[in-house]
């Protein structure tokens, strides 16, 4: 699919793509807020926090690739598709851009659930890791079990669950 050039968020899904950092986060303001699909207990705040997370979301997402651009110039909706490890996934980003056209907020979705956990699974380690490294294993203790179920249990649960 082609994605329109002239959308006001061409120059960020270049730079994401080009894993350019300092470009990706010219396009968004400097406090802007990122909501995870994982919890609502925090959001992302700011370049640094933004920088932190998007080196850890290049170091574990592959193949991505943005299929969707559609909105206005305040409202935007991306999708992308892409993989962590050997599991696909979907995320649908939905941002507000203030009156200069910068991202002020992102707010993410991601389907299906075994891609969640897998995101959940390879990312929250490496987040937690920056404050300390037993953060990290409780982190990964905690959610590699849900991973794994969700990653064996969904084939069969399709099944049983199937119209």
């Amino acid at each position: 699919m082609e994605l329109a050039v002239d959308s006001p968020l061409s120059a960020y899904r270049a730079a994401y793509d080009a894993h350019d950092l300092d470009a990706l986060l010219a396009t968004m303001r400097p406090d802007v807020a990122l909501h995870s699909p994982i919890t609502d207990r925090f959001a992302f705040r700011g370049h640094a926090q933004l920088r932190d997370l998007m080196e850890d979301v290049h170091a574990v997402v592959s193949d991505s690739a943005y299929v969707l651009d559609v909105g206005d110039d305040r409202t935007r909706v991306l999708k992308l598709s892409g993989r962590i490890g050997r599991q696909p996934f979907t995320e649908t980003l939905l941002m507000q851009l203030d009156d200069d056209g910068l991202i002020a907020s992102i707010e993410i979705f991601v389907r299906p659930m075994p891609g969640v956990t897998a995101m959940a699974a390879a990312l929250g380690p490496r987040i937690a890791r920056r404050r300390s490294r037993v953060r990290a294993l409780l982190f990964r203790l905690m959610i590699g079990p849900l991973a794994f179920m969700t990653r064996t249990g969904e084939p069969v649960g399709s099944k049983l669950a199937s119209p």
